[in-house]
């Protein structure tokens, strides 16, 4: 069996520069851990290093958005494939390919190498002295309550790909929860067992980064502007250089949390305890009563493509446009061309419209990760949004058959993405009507997301008939 991945030493040499310059990190020269954690900034450069480790197209940056999850999910045409490569065989399920091997592979050794990060993290932060960070017991405790937090969400997002979902639960062990550092035989562990642990992770960080988001002096940086695009922040005694608090958007803030707290009560089939999670981030505000997360205007989504109004958590990759663009050119091999993307609806949906879809011939491509570099948004990976806290409120009332309040969540959403005429409140009465009408909706909503497959696989809705919703632990590693 062989040892867990310890922390990388060597400083991801990425650099952001302009709008999330919360992220710079130290030159990527070596560092030895007992200088790294010797000052306040040493744990700022650790944390980071995940953050940026998590948006690289290995993980979030593509596999586990637009990528892999999303091709599995049934959005892109076979016919823009070669059938010889690896996202031809990945959309047929072709698991046993060398290549798809290689993907699957590469997402559970990277995303344990970064809880192995968060780990040491972890530790290094609960022993440190208040007096190291420059904002003291504020600092240490969001850094130690944001490592919680993705140390708890990476091993979630592990579950969801490498054991069943709940509904198909065999007691079988899949995935270690792995909480200690260094950790060399870890114990692999159900589902009930692994979600009881993501839970209180979860519920831990959640306390902590109370301390510092939701405080009565610090609301204003869950406004939009300060949250997604670092402006307008009250510094307070905060210096106007340190942007580390800035930005609270591209981290585990605290209504990240929540809303990943409600994603997995929904995933673990406690509907109340997720309609609870998803109505207190709705009802968040600001230092001004504003709401915290809100729909960008239907008539400026087209310039706002991410809607980084609603993002509650997005990642970070500053060559997002440069890495998508070429699958959606003619000359390139693989192509990420829409199917069956527009059925159902008549209406003016501006998710279809050409504001949102590009065209090359006859063929349809998302252009959500086609902004340009230096415009607002372009360096965003949707994580967890608003209108997904929507859908989840809306299934409680479902199972509750509640339907007209069901229907008036979806209906929510459809009315703020341009369907001024929707009356789904009245027409669901079933919940099998309302998944229907709840998958058609998120397939526009979460396009380039990685989300999906994740609710075929939660409702067991196999998208094509030899759809595998349980990816195989890579032999060659045991985490």
């Amino acid at each position: 069996m062989k040892r867990l991945y310890t922390i990388s030493l060597l400083v991801l040499c990425l650099v952001a520069t302009g709008c999330s310059d919360w992220l710079n990190v130290a030159p990527s020269n070596q560092v030895n851990e007992e200088d790294m954690f010797s000052t306040g900034d040493g744990y700022r450069h650790a944390l980071n290093g995940v953050y940026l480790d998590l948006g690289t197209s290995t993980l979030y940056g593509q596999n586990l958005s637009w990528g892999f999850l999303d091709i599995i999910a049934q959005y892109y045409s076979a016919s823009a494939f070669k059938e010889e490569r690896v996202y031809y065989q990945s959309l047929k399920f072709n698991f046993e390919h060398t290549n798809v091997k290689s993907v699957i592979s590469s997402i559970w050794s990277r995303s344990y190498n970064n809880i192995a990060n968060c780990n040491n993290l972890i530790n290094q932060v609960s022993n440190a002295d208040p007096s190291l960070f420059a904002q003291r017991e504020l600092e240490k405790n969001m850094i130690h309550g944001e490592a919680l937090a993705l140390r708890a969400f990476i091993h979630f997002e592990i579950l969801r790909m490498f054991a069943p979902a709940m509904m198909k639960d065999d007691q079988k062990a899949y995935i270690p929860y792995v909480d200690v550092y260094p950790t060399y035989v870890p114990s692999y562990e159900t589902n009930e067992n692994v979600l009881k642990k993501v839970v209180a992770d979860l519920k831990e960080a959640k306390r902590m980064l109370a301390q510092c988001d939701i405080a009565e002096e610090h609301k204003a940086w869950m406004s939009t502007n300060s949250r997604m695009l670092g402006t307008n922040i009250p510094r307070g005694d905060i210096s106007e250089e340190d942007v580390f608090f800035a930005f609270r958007g591209y981290r585990m803030n605290y209504y990240a949390i929540t809303a990943i707290l409600a994603r997995v009560y929904f995933w673990m089939g406690e509907y109340e305890l997720a309609y609870n999670e998803a109505k207190e981030v709705l009802d968040a505000t600001d230092d001004e009563g504003k709401k915290c997360f809100s729909f960008v205007s239907y008539t400026e989504l087209g310039s706002n493509m991410k809607d980084y109004n609603g993002i509650i958590m997005c990642f970070f990759n500053k060559t997002l446009q440069e890495n998508y663009e070429p699958f959606t050119m003619k000359s390139s091999e693989d192509k990420l061309y829409l199917v069956n993307f527009e059925k159902g609806e008549k209406e003016a949906d501006q998710r279809l419209l050409e504001s949102m879809i590009g065209s090359e011939g006859t063929n349809k491509y998302s252009r959500k990760y086609m902004i340009p570099l230096g415009t607002n948004g372009t360096d965003m990976i949707p994580g967890i949004r608003l209108s997904e806290m929507y859908y989840i409120m809306g299934e409680y009332f479902a199972r509750t058959n509640k339907f007209t309040e069901a229907g008036a969540m979806l209906d929510e959403v459809r009315y703020e993405r341009g369907i001024r005429e929707t009356s789904l409140k009245t027409t669901i009465t079933t919940l099998d009507g309302y998944h229907t009408e709840m998958l058609e909706d998120m397939r526009k909503e979460f396009v380039g997301e990685g989300q999906l497959f994740f609710q075929y696989k939660r409702l067991d809705k196999k998208p094509v008939k030899n759809a595998i919703f349980v990816f195989e632990k890579p032999q060659n590693e045991d985490v």
